[in-house]
């Protein structure tokens, strides 16, 4: 198993019942690793639209929204409903492909740490296979906890990697076992 697929997987048990987005090479293996792992995948035409379902998804009960989005320009489409989301301070996580750090010239290559901040979102990222699903948790627990939209950024390399830890270190959602799944935020009144 790589890296993505840990974070997919885990995600999964984490309660993510539905993921939507557009999918491209950068968040290819996490999202199909959501939809093994029991996540319902919507797809949208384009990144803009998918951002404000999964903003609409979490608004409404649905629990955490989650987006899955390309890197570079598939965030970048995705931006406008990432900053409602991020205003509204609705618990939205961004999954989002990145670069490699090596990558200097890629054409995909922007800040979207700084794109996430300049919308009021939390940038955070998976920073090494080690630490991968630790990284998504802190950056579940800031979505749900802080009610505050964060952008993960998922690098290509990082993705890639072997995961060789535990895959159980990851508590079974309750929807996972068959009881009523509720949500971990109450849904925000819509005017």
């Amino acid at each position: 198993m790589n890296v993505a697929q840990a974070v997919g997987r885990a995600l999964a048990r984490l309660g993510a019942h539905t993921v939507f987005g557009v999918v491209g090479s950068g968040n290819f293996e996490v999202t199909n690793a959501l939809v093994e792992g029991g996540a319902r995948f919507v797809a949208a035409r384009h990144e803009g639209g998918a951002a404000t379902m999964a903003d609409a998804y979490a608004r409404t009960g649905g629990g955490l929204g989650v987006l899955s989005v390309h890197q570079g320009p598939g965030l970048t489409n995705a931006l406008t409903g990432i900053a409602e989301a991020a205003k509204s301070r609705t618990p939205l996580l961004v999954l989002t492909g990145e670069v490699a750090a090596s990558a200097v010239r890629s054409n995909s290559r922007v800040d979207q740490g700084a794109l996430a901040r300049a919308v009021g979102a939390v940038p955070e990222r998976i920073h090494a296979p080690e630490t991968a699903l630790s990284d998504l948790a802190r950056a579940c627990r800031t979505a749900v906890a802080a009610r505050r939209t964060v952008v993960l950024g998922l690098p290509l390399d990082v993705q890639s990697a072997p995961y060789d830890g535990p895959d159980a270190c990851v508590p079974e959602a309750p929807h996972a076992t068959g009881t009523a799944w509720q949500p971990a935020v109450p849904p925000l009144a819509v005017p």
